[in-house]
């Protein structure tokens, strides 16, 4: 077992705080474009919607040739 003695107490909670991305907070692209959009950015986040969506496309194209490639 693995006992962390040089942390302060409360290091890890504070961590998370600083950067939850890192440790499976994460918030979904959905609702990431909601925040930009309620901020008044419609435009700016239907050009990153737009272009999440040609990503995934491509993505799914190449996966698609590169698993009925010989």
């Amino acid at each position: 077992m693995l006992v962390d003695d040089q942390s302060p107490p409360g290091a890890w909670k504070s961590e998370l705080e600083r950067m939850p991305w890192k440790y499976s907070q994460q918030v979904k692209v959905e609702q990431a474009l909601a925040s930009i959009r309620n901020a008044g950015l419609h435009y700016e986040a239907h050009v990153l919607a737009m272009e999440i969506a040609t990503l995934k496309n491509e993505l799914e194209a190449f996966r698609g040739r590169a698993s009925s490639a010989p």
